[in-house]
């Protein structure tokens, strides 16, 4: 028994730091004047310029805003309204700019004209959440010449005449 703490330690402490490192989707909903509970999610914090496979790499993102009430209930008729940073006014664009709860949410889709990283802001009552949002630019084809690695099931490599369909055990 005396030899299995030290492991055990171990692996209560790689526990408790997987825990710490996990990314935050969603951050705790403000709370509005009205007491409205106001959150924000983003369905791709990472999106691509260009003529990409979409089923692939997602060229925009769904942002959703959530008004609740004090008992956790959905709250209708409240506006949103959707912006970006000043310097990604002309770079990129948001429909609906601005939206009412439906169910509680209201949806928009953000997409970009450059790369970079954009602040995309929601205000709701008197509270304004911020999701930042990555833009790439698309991924350059593979070298024919080397040996390449298929990121994604369904490529297809050619190699020296040959055709192979990519396939991941998952």
């Amino acid at each position: 028994m005396v030899r299995y703490v030290p492991t055990i330690g171990f692996c209560c402490l790689l526990l408790w730091v997987s825990t710490a490192c996990t990314p935050k989707n969603n951050e705790p909903a403000a709370l509005s004047e009205h007491g409205y509970r106001v959150s924000m999610h983003v369905s791709d914090t990472l999106i691509y310029l260009g003529a990409v496979d979409p089923r692939r790499r997602p060229l925009t993102s769904e942002v959703v805003v959530r008004v609740r009430d004090a008992q956790g209930q959905p709250v209708d008729g409240i506006a949103v309204v959707f912006s970006v940073e000043p310097s990604w006014t002309q770079n990129a664009s948001l429909i609906p700019a601005e939206a009412l709860t439906r169910n509680g949410k209201a949806h928009t889709i953000f997409q970009a004209h450059t790369t970079g990283v954009v602040h995309v802001m929601a205000r709701a009552d008197n509270v304004t959440r911020v999701a930042t949002i990555t833009v790439a630019s698309r991924p350059s084809p593979p070298d024919n010449s080397s040996w390449m690695v298929p990121s994604w099931p369904g490529d297809r490599v050619r190699v020296s005449g040959m055709q192979a369909l990519a396939h991941t055990g998952q």
